[in-house]
């Protein structure tokens, strides 16, 4: 098969649908926030970092949330991900090259 001619019978083909979000979207947008902050504490990132990561643009799904639900929310959803996932911190040091077992 060629690289932009998927075959349709591969189960590894990417598909995507769109989903309805009928209802509350408020309560579609904390769930996507508590989302976005539970997989980035449980990276490591502090209280911080991860407002700062709902603050910036760049990050496109976790501003939206930020801008729909507003700073007080996206902090108390911050502070309650912390509270579950936060509880350790991934830390990875190089050894000097001459400290390496041989």
């Amino acid at each position: 098969m060629p690289y932009n001619d998927p075959d349709p019978q591969d189960p590894n083909v990417l598909v995507g649908v769109s989903v309805p979000a009928t209802g509350d979207v408020d309560h579609a947008m904390r769930e996507m926030a508590y989302a976005f902050a539970e997989e980035f504490a449980g990276l490591g990132y502090d209280e911080e970092q991860l407002l700062s990561l709902f603050r910036r643009p760049f990050y496109a799904g976790a501003h939206r949330t930020f801008q729909v639900l507003g700073e007080a929310e996206i902090s108390k959803i911050i502070r309650e991900s912390l509270g579950v996932w936060g509880g350790y911190r991934i830390v990875v040091r190089d050894t000097k090259e001459d400290s390496c077992p041989k």
